[in-house]
C-alpha cells in the first residue's frame, strides 16, 4: 500500500516531503553496514526509503566528506542495490559542484563504478554490486564543497537480496555420440554433419557464484536447473542436460539452449547445425547415352575450374524459430532506460523488413510490480522504434495511458531488490494479434490475478497476442541483420522488475533461412571399373562396356563435411544385330522370328535370285521364300550399329538312296545318296545288318549271311525316311582242305550256296557221281593231291579246297647172310608211298643194324595206311682162299687166278712183281687175273705177289697176301 500511495503522490505532483523513518534508515555519515555488521537482508530494505543525506529534511552540509558502507549478510542476501531518483517518495538534488562516489566493494579501494550529481544524472541513478565483487557490498562516498550552494540532498532506497547469480553456459556436441566436441568454434559455433547422422548435445554450464562454489547465495548445479532445448526443426526435447538430435532435412538448424536456475535466472546459448547439402549430379553422365557393343564413349563428371558440367552443390540455409535475449534486471528507476539487445545475423545479405508481417511477433517474458510507470519499445538496427506498450506520460515515448497499479506477470511486491517473482510471456504482433493494443485492453480491464507473489492483485493478461501501439510497418526498410533492442524505461520509484527473456520471430515464409552456407567438393573420382579404358583418376573417362544392356558407372564425391555421395550413370550398350542361326526348313518358305536390332530397324538381303522377303526386306521378322530347294545365304544389316549378320537357310527335300539291288558279296558300299546339309542316319530292323558308320551318307552295309534285307535312311532335317531292299549273295562255302583215307573215295558234305552251283576238278582222274549236287560222292583213279572247285550258278563265285588221297603203302626187305662177328644194316625198300618205318628192334627208319642172326620185321606206314614185312638174317664164317700157281697155257681151267670168298662187301686185289711194281689190280671179288699186265701183255714166267684188302658184312676189314707162281 505504501508503494501505491507513493506512486499516487508522485502522479499528483508532490515532490517535497519529510524524512521518512523506515525500519533500518541510514543517514550519510553513519558507518552503515560493513562486513563486520552486515545488513539483515531478511528485513533490510523491505519497508521503504532508508538512505538520506546528512541534512535530513534540509540541505546537506557544505565541506562534507564521509563514507557509508552497505554490505549484505550473505545468508539471506548476496548483493546490495542503491536507487537515487526524483519520483514520488524520493528526491535527488545534488549540486553539480558536489558528487556521490559509488565503489563496487566494501571500501574505497574497490573499483569506482560511478560519480553522480544532478548535473550528470538529473533524474537519478542506481547501482547493484557486481558479481566480480564477492562481498556484495557497495561503498558510498559523498563530498561537498564549501559552497556557495548545496542541494537539498537525497532520499534514496537501499535494498539487499538474493539477486540472480550469473552463470556460464557451455554446450558440447558429439556426432553419433562419439569423438571429441564437434562444435567449432566452441559453444556457439557449428556442428557439420552428414544427413542421417545424429548429434548428442550436452549442456555443461559452469556456476562460479553458486552456493556450492562460494558458500553463499543459492544453489546452482547440473541437477537443479531446467534445460529447455529449442531446435528450429520444431521438435520437442526433454528437460535434460543432454539430448539427441537427428536433423530431419538437409539444411541448417539453430539449436537454442535455455538454462533456468531456481532464481529464476535464464541464460541462453545458440549454436548451429549444418547438414551436408545433397549435391547435384545433373552434369554427370555419358556423352552418348547409347553405344553399340564394342564401341567406346566418354563419361564426364566433377567440376574443375574449366569444366562447365558435373557436380554442383546448392547453398544451405538455416531454419529459424526465433532469436532470444536472456535475463535483464529492471531495478526501480526514475526515468532510467534499460536495454536488452539481441544481435541478429545470418540472414541473406541485404535482407530488410518490407511489411508488417516480416517480423511475425515479439515476445517478452517479464514481471513488474507497477505497470503504470513503464514504457516498452522495440528498436531495430538503424534506430527505428515501435512502441509496444506505453503506460506513462510524459516519458521517452509520447502520449501514454496509465496502467496504474496493475502488475505484469506475478511479481514480488516490494520496494526493490528482493528478487524476481514469476515472469509471464507477453507477445505483440501487427498481423497475428488476438487482442487490441495496450490502451484498448487496459481500458477493458483485461487482467488476471497474480496468485503466487502478487497476492491475487490484477496483472496484465498474458493469454493472447497484443497489437503493438505502433505498427511494425515502422520497421520497413530496417535491416534484419544487426542489433535489435528491447528498451524499458521505469519512470517511478519503489518498484522493480525483470525481463527474463525476449525474442524476435521472423516470418519463415519471407525468410526461408539464414546463415547460408556452401558445401564444397573435397575430392571426386569415378569408382574403378574394368571397362574404363582411359582417364582413370580424371573426371573425364573413356569406357568400353563389354556386354549389352545398361552398364553402370559410379561417380563419387566427398564434400568438406566428409560426407560421401555418389551417382550412378548408365551407358546403354546396343547389341549387335542377332538373327536366327543356320536352319533347315522342310518347306519353301520360313517365317523369321527372334531378330534383335536397335528399334527393330534393319534390312534383309540375299544375292540369290530365288530368295524373296515378304512383306518387305525392311520388316524385322519377314517371311523368307525360295523358288527352289537348296542352301541359301541371307544377311541382315542393323540400321543403328551398321553391323551385318549372315545365316544359311536350307530349304530341305526328302533324301534319295539307291534302288533295290542284289549284291554278290556280304558287304555293300553305298553310293549316290542325296541328302541336305542336315545329313541323316541308316537303320535296319534285321540283326544281321550292320553299318560301318550309320551317320555317313554312303556307308558300307554288311550282312552276316546271305539274304534279302530292308535298310532305311532318315534325313535329320525333316525326319523323312526312305528304304531299299538289298539281296546279299555271299560266296559259297565248302569243306576245307581234306585228307581222304578211304581207298580214294570222298563223300562231300557241308556245302552251302545261296543259289546252288557246280563241282569240278582239273585232273581227269577225279570223278563225281553228280556235279550239280551240293554234296556229291567223288573218287580218284590214282592216289594224289587234287583241287576241288565249287562255282555258284548266279554270281559265278568259286571256292576251292585240296583233297589228298594218299597211296597204299608198299615196302620189302631181303633175307641176308652175314659174317660171324660182323655188323650189317638191314634195308627196307624206301619209296614215296611210305612216310614212316618202325622195326621190331625199336628202330625208326628204313634201315636197322643187325649183329645177330634172326627174323627182322619192319612196318611201313603213311597218313592213311601201313604194311609189315620180315627178313631172316643168318651168320657164317667169312674168309678168302687163293691158289699159289697158275698155268697160262693150261686148258684144264687153272689158267685164271681167282680167289674164293664169302661175306665180302668190298674187295680190292693188287698184284706186283718181285720188284714191287704193280702190274695188275681189280676190285670185283668174282673176278680174277689171267697173267697179263694192265696193258694186256702176258707176264713172264716167274713168281708174283698179291695183296687183298676187303670189307666183310658188318664192316670189318680183312687183309690177305701171298705169292703166285706163273708158268706158261
Amino acid at each position: 500500500m505504501k508503494k501505491t500511495l507513493l506512486k499516487s503522490l508522485a502522479l499528483l505532483g508532490f515532490v517535497t516531503f519529510s524524512i521518512y523513518s523506515y525500519g533500518q534508515s541510514v543517514l550519510m555519515g553513519d558507518y552503515g553496514y560493513d562486513q563486520a555488521s552486515p545488513a539483515n537482508c531478511g528485513t533490510f530494505g523491505v519497508s521503504g526509503n532508508n538512505f538520506f543525506d546528512d541534512g535530513a529534511a534540509g540541505n546537506y552540509s557544505a565541506n562534507f566528506n564521509d563514507t557509508t558502507v552497505f554490505c549484505p549478510d550473505l545468508t539471506l542476501g548476496t548483493k546490495m542495490a542503491l536507487t537515487f531518483g526524483i519520483n514520488a517518495g524520493f528526491q535527488f538534488d545534488v549540486d553539480g559542484t558536489d558528487s556521490i562516489y559509488v565503489y563496487d566493494g566494501p571500501n574505497t579501494s574497490s573499483p569506482l563504478i560511478g560519480v553522480h550529481n544532478s548535473v550528470t544524472d538529473p533524474t537519478g541513478f542506481s547501482h547493484i554490486a557486481s558479481w566480480s565483487n564477492p562481498s556484495g557490498c557497495l561503498t558510498v562516498v559523498f563530498i561537498s564543497d564549501a559552497g556557495p550552494s548545496e542541494g537539498t540532498g537525497w532520499i534514496a532506497n537501499v535494498a539487499c537480496g538474493n539477486q540472480a547469480q550469473p552463470f556460464d553456459p557451455h554446450i558440447e556436441a558429439f556426432v553419433n555420440g562419439v569423438g571429441s566436441d564437434a562444435l567449432n568454434p566452441a559453444d556457439t559455433g557449428f556442428v557439420d554433419i552428414c544427413f542421417g547422422d545424429s548429434i548428442l548435445f550436452v549442456a555443461k554450464p559452469i556456476f562460479p557464484h553458486s552456493l556450492e562454489t562460494t558458500g553463499f547465495g543459492y544453489s546452482q548445479n547440473l541437477t537443479n536447473v531446467d534445460y529447455n532445448w529449442t531446435i528450429s526443426d520444431g521438435g520437442t526435447y526433454a528437460n535434460n542436460d543432454s539430448i539427441w538430435f537427428t536433423p530431419p532435412s538437409r539444411n541448417g538448424f539453430l539449436v537454442d539452449l535455455k538454462i533456468t536456475d531456481i532464481f529464476p535466472n535464464v541464460v541462453r546459448m545458440l549454436c548451429k547445425v549444418r547438414v551436408s547439402i545433397l549435391p547435384s549430379f545433373d552434369g554427370t553422365g555419358p556423352l552418348q547415352d547409347s553405344v553399340c557393343l564394342g564401341d567406346q564413349t566418354s563419361l564426364a563428371g566433377g567440376v574443375t575450374p574449366t569444366d562447365t558440367v558435373g557436380v554442383s552443390i546448392a547453398p544451405g540455409s538455416f531454419q529459424l524459430g526465433g532469436s532470444f535475449a536472456g535475463l535483464t534486471y529492471l531495478p526501480d528507476g526514475s526515468g532510467a532506460q534499460y536495454a536488452a539487445p539481441i544481435a541478429i545475423d545470418g540472414f541473406p545479405l541485404g535482407s530488410t523488413i518490407t511489411n508488417d508481417q516480416d517480423l511475425n511477433q515479439v515476445c517478452i517474458t517479464m514481471e513488474h510490480s507497477y505497470l503504470g510507470d513503464l514504457e516498452i519499445a522495440l528498436q531495430c538496427p538503424t534506430g527505428q522504434q515501435v512502441t509496444l506498450l506505453n503506460s506513462y506520460s510524459p516519458g521517452f515515448i509520447g502520449g501514454g495511458v496509465s496502467g496504474g497499479g496493475t502488475y505484469m506477470g506475478d511479481p514480488i511486491d516490494d520496494i526493490g531488490g528482493g528478487g524476481p517473482g514469476e515472469g509471464w510471456e507477453y507477445c505483440f504482433s501487427s498481423v497475428f494479434n488476438t487482442w487490441g493494443d495496450y490502451p484498448t485492453e487496459i481500458g477493458l480491464g483485461n487482467t488476471v490475478p497474480a496468485p503466487l507473489f502478487g497476492g491475487g492483485n490484477p496483472s496484465l493478461n498474458p493469454n493472447g497476442v497484443y497489437l503493438p501501439e505502433t505498427s511494425f510497418n515502422s520497421f520497413i526498410g530496417c535491416p534484419v541483420n544487426g542489433t535489435w533492442t528491447i528498451i524499458v524505461q521505469d519512470n517511478l520509484t519503489i518498484d522493480d522488475g525483470y525481463i527474463f527473456e525476449w525474442g524476435l520471430y521472423f516470418d519463415p515464409a519471407y525468410f526461408p533461412g539464414a546463415g547460408a552456407y556452401q558445401n564444397s567438393i573435397a575430392s571426386e573420382n569415378w569408382l574403378p571399373d574394368p571397362s574404363i579404358v582411359s582417364g582413370m583418376g580424371d573426371t573425364l573417362i573413356t569406357v568400353q562396356p563389354p556386354t549389352t544392356g545398361d552398364h553402370n558407372y559410379t561417380y563419387q564425391i566427398t564434400d568438406d563435411f566428409g560426407c560421401i555421395y555418389d551417382t550412378t550413370v548408365s551407358v546403354n550398350v546396343l547389341p549387335l544385330s542377332s538373327i536366327l542361326g543356320d536352319t533347315t526348313v522342310c518347306d519353301l518358305f520360313l517365317p523369321v522370328t527372334g531378330t534383335i536390332a536397335h528399334l527393330d530397324q534393319g534390312t534383309w538381303f540375299s544375292t540369290s535370285p530365288e530368295i524373296s522377303f515378304t512383306p518387305s526386306a525392311t520388316v524385322i521378322n519377314p517371311t523368307v521364300s525360295t523358288s527352289l530347294p537348296g542352301v541359301y545365304t541371307i544377311g541382315f544389316t542393323d540400321n543403328a550399329c551398321g553391323d551385318t549378320s549372315y545365316v544359311d537357310i536350307t530349304f530341305a527335300y526328302p533324301p534319295e538312296i539307291f534302288s533295290d539291288t542284289t549284291v554278290c558279296d556280304l558287304s555293300y558300299q553305298v553310293t549316290g545318296t542325296v541328302v541336305d546339309a542336315g545329313g541323316g542316319a541308316w537303320t535296319s530292323t534285321d540283326p544281321e545288318i550292320s553299318f560301318a558308320t550309320s551317320t555317313d551318307n554312303n556307308p558300307i552295309i554288311s550282312a552276316t549271311q546271305s539274304g534279302q534285307y530292308m535298310v532305311e535312311y532318315t534325313g535329320n532335317s525333316c525326319n523323312v525316311t526312305v528304304g531299299a531292299l538289298i539281296e546279299f549273295v555271299g560266296p559259297p562255302s565248302i569243306f576245307g582242305d581234306t585228307l581222304v583215307c578211304n581207298d580214294y573215295v570222298i563223300t562231300i558234305s557241308g556245302t552251302e550256296s545261296y543259289f546252288g552251283g557246280v563241282w569240278s576238278a582239273l585232273d581227269t582222274t577225279i570223278h563225281f557221281n553228280d556235279t550239280n549236287f551240293l554234296n556229291p560222292d567223288s573218287w580218284a583213279s590214282v592216289p594224289g593231291v587234287y583241287l576241288y572247285t565249287f562255282t555258284d550258278t548266279v554270281c559265278n563265285q568259286s571256292v576251292s579246297s585240296i583233297v589228298t588221297f594218299p597211296p597204299l603203302v608198299w615196302t620189302d626187305v631181303e633175307d641176308t647172310l652175314i659174317c660171324l662177328g660182323s655188323e650189317f644194316y638191314l634195308h627196307a625198300n624206301n619209296n614215296w608211298t611210305v612216310d614212316n618205318y618202325v622195326w621190331n628192334t625199336g628202330v625208326n627208319g628204313p634201315n636197322t643194324l643187325v649183329t645177330e642172326p634172326g627174323v627182322y620185321t619192319v612196318t611201313a606206314s603213311n597218313v592213311c595206311y601201313e604194311m609189315s614185312v620180315s627178313a631172316t638174317v643168318e651168320m657164317y664164317l667169312c674168309d678168302i682162299a687163293a691158289p699159289n700157281i697158275i698155268s697160262l697155257s693150261s686148258t684144264s681151267g687153272n689158267n685164271i687166278w681167282y680167289v674164293e670168298e664169302q661175306g665180302l662187301i668190298e674187295f680190292k686185289c693188287s698184284i706186283v712183281n718181285r720188284w714191287g711194281n704193280l702190274i695188275y689190280e681189280y676190285s670185283d671179288s668174282k673176278g680174277g687175273w689171267d697173267g697179263r699186265t694192265m696193258a694186256g701183255n702176258l707176264v713172264e714166267e716167274g713168281t708174283y705177289f698179291y695183296r687183298i684188302d676187303a670189307t666183310v658184312n658188318g664192316g670189318a676189314t680183312l687183309q690177305k697176301h701171298g705169292s703166285i707162281q706163273v708158268v706158261h
